[in-house]
């Protein structure tokens, strides 16, 4: 029942404050029609009509051995809903009270049975002085407020024409004993008010126990949110006086209690239920929390004004009358708190158009079923539609199993709700990811392309630089000496042949870059059999599939790497032999690449020169080592590229290549 919080609306669409006034009112009106038609139906079939109507009963007083107390009957007269009811205390002269009811018979052979509406205190029946057997000897309530009506059937044999007379004793208890209503008629006709009263009385408020504790438990699993806490709070106090009202004032409670005692736990029940119900309206109103800080001061002055009147009671010799007045009391503080808060629920629905209508409405329906019984117990109520038909269920413990019920579907209507606007929220959500990742990949997209157009005007700087500092170089110095003097045929188309050789490896490097280190590799030294000539190329790879995957950026520039030893090897250190290789270490998961020449090698004193300059300034860029070992016997180059992953990188077959 997560709370719904009222429309913001505009000025000109807002309900005027007597359009909500005549929403609560209507409201108001109908939940009290569809109330006391449910009230009808359900006194129409748990009350008899053959509800015998004399005005009198005699009755006398016994002691403990069933002997009268004093001579000669009594008379106790009808007082309403309460049958015969009898001023008489239990004492050591007095512990039984034998009520005596005469009545008429036509026809001995008709099946006929004494139904008696509420059976409490009851410990025998006879009929012309024959002991009667009850339909259920065993009484399934026992509360203060008990109302299991009884069923004895009246045999044929025990019958007679003319007058008969029935004696039910009951025992004394508290400040009075009555005889309940009774009616003396056809077997079967009563027997359908009994099974029916057994049920709205008996049944009814059993499951309603166990539904009012299961809604408690439910209350107390969800975790609601700040706002709805103070309410749900006072809905749970609201469903535990249910429950323990039903099951310590009608049921046989597990505690032995005087009289006293059980006025005192029904006085504090219904405080706390009217505390309930003032609070449940009063949050779900949504006054501030400042203001809610009266209820403990409201609360503890009342508690300390109901412990007075009982402190009162205790000390005085006759406490009838403090007990009754305290009772009432109770009474009417949860008859006003009904009638705040069905005034605040129909206005909380009018002004919130709507909001929580379910759990409103049918709360509205269960604590009225709670005033009407209080106001049961202080008047004699009739039907609205059937003056002729009294209001004598008791309806705080029926109405355990509506309120339990009517909280679980309101819980179950707002989950369905809230799990509507969770997939809601995550459609939305789901259409503004796709739509964030079309402009990321569009981003990513754009970033790429600036980044390749970004290493395609890197790369053509510094191909430009390599073709200017070297076929240039080689160009210019040609065409100098053929202006200062005769070149020979041969020695010129050698150096033609060595500046497009230089310029074919520039060529095959960005060809093969695209491609996985090992083909560019490959590549790289099918090229370069086709210019070294007379020199021998010899290649051994041992590369692993992650380590040949190392991008076309790290390829790049290992292919010019490789280009700038391969002419230098061949332009300046005459090499007839080169020698490439690629591997895996085993250890680091590093890419070792190793070229090798017989060449003239470099020597220690010389400055060192712009390509090899270039060569460090690559390897520095892609985070690669890169080591120079030069003597007379040739020179050895060895490039390390950055680690490959643990788990890609497997041991190599073959021994690194020197």
């Amino acid at each position: 029942m997560a709370r719904m919080q009222a429309t913001v609306e505009h000025p000109s669409r807002a309900r005027p404050a007597w359009g909500r006034t005549a929403a609560a009112l209507g409201l108001l009106l109908l939940w009290q029609a569809l109330f006391w038609l449910l009230v009808h139906a359900a006194e129409r079939v748990a009350r008899t009509p053959l509800m015998d109507g004399r005005s009198e009963v005699a009755y006398e007083l016994l002691d403990a051995a069933g002997q009268l107390a004093q001579p000669g009957p009594a008379w106790a007269r009808r007082d309403g809903l309460d049958g015969f009811p009898v001023s008489a205390a239990r004492s050591d002269e007095t512990a039984r009270i034998r009520f005596r009811v005469p009545f008429e018979v036509q026809d001995p052979g008709q099946p006929l049975a004494l139904y008696l509406a509420i059976r409490e205190q009851v410990v025998q029946v006879r009929l012309n002085a024959q002991v009667l057997q009850t339909s259920a000897p065993l009484p399934r309530l026992e509360g203060l407020l008990t109302s299991e009506p009884g069923l004895y059937e009246l045999p044929a044999g025990a019958l007679r024409p003319g007058t008969n007379l029935l004696e039910v004793e009951k025992e004394l208890v508290g400040f009075d004993s009555a005889l309940s209503e009774f009616a003396i008629g056809p077997r079967d006709a009563l027997a359908e008010s009994f099974r029916w009263k057994t049920l709205l009385v008996t049944d009814l408020p059993l499951v309603g126990v166990g539904v009012l504790l299961f809604t408690l438990l439910l209350c107390l699993a969800v975790n609601w949110p700040p706002v709805d806490r103070p309410r749900i709070r006072a809905l749970m106090l609201l469903l535990g006086c249910c429950a323990v009202s039903t099951w310590f004032l009608t049921f046989n409670p597990p505690l032995a209690l005087s009289l006293f005692g059980w006025i005192a736990v029904w006085c504090a029940i219904n405080l706390l239920t009217a505390v309930a119900i003032a609070l449940y309206v009063w949050f779900d109103a949504g006054p501030g929390p400042l203001r809610s800080r009266w209820f403990a001061p409201a609360l503890a002055a009342l508690a300390s004004v109901f412990a007075l009147g009982f402190l009162i009671a205790a000390r005085d010799e006759n406490p009838r009358a403090w007990l009754f007045l305290l009772m009432h009391s109770a009474y009417w503080l949860v008859i006003l708190s009904v009638l705040v808060a069905l005034a605040l629920l129909a206005a909380g629905v009018a002004r919130d158009r709507g909001a929580r209508w379910f759990e409103r409405s049918l709360l509205a329906l269960c604590i009225s079923a709670l005033a009407m019984d209080r106001l049961g117990s202080l008047y004699d109520l009739h039907s609205p539609f059937d003056a002729g038909l009294p209001l004598s269920l008791p309806w705080s413990p029926l109405i355990g199993a509506v309120l339990g019920l009517s909280i679980v579907l309101a819980l179950a209507r707002e989950a369905a709700e809230a799990r509507r606007t969770v997939l809601d929220a995550n459609r939305v959500l789901a259409q503004a990811l796709a739509e964030r990742e079309i402009q990321l990949a569009a981003s990513f997209a754009e970033r790429n392309e600036i980044l390749r157009r970004s290493a395609v005007l890197e790369e053509r700087g510094r191909i430009v630089r390599d073709i200017h500092d070297g076929v240039g170089g080689q160009l210019v110095r040609l065409q100098a000496q053929v202006r200062s003097q005769p070149v020979d045929a041969d020695a010129l188309a050698a150096a033609l042949e060595d500046s497009l050789g230089d310029l074919r490896l520039i060529v095959d490097a960005l060809d093969s870059a695209e491609d996985g280190l090992h083909d560019a590799l490959v590549g790289f030294e099918r090229r370069l059999r086709q210019q070294a000539g007379g020199c021998q190329i010899t290649s051994e790879y041992a590369l692993e599939d992650a380590s040949d995957r190392v991008g076309a950026r790290v390829t790049l520039q290992v292919l010019r790497i490789l280009q700038e030893s391969v002419s230098n090897a061949l332009r300046h250190g005459k090499a007839t032999s080169i020698r490439l290789g690629a591997a895996t270490e085993p250890d680091s998961g590093r890419v070792l690449i190793a070229l090798r020449d017989n060449g003239g090698g470099v020597s220690s004193a010389a400055a060192p020169g712009r390509g090899l300059s270039n060569m460090r300034q690559r390897a520095e860029a892609i985070g690669a080592d890169l080591e120079v070992r030069s003597d007379a016997t040739g020179t050895e180059i060895r490039l390390r590229l950055a680690p490959v992953r643990a788990d890609q990188a497997r041991p190599m077959d073959t021994a690194t290549p020197v």
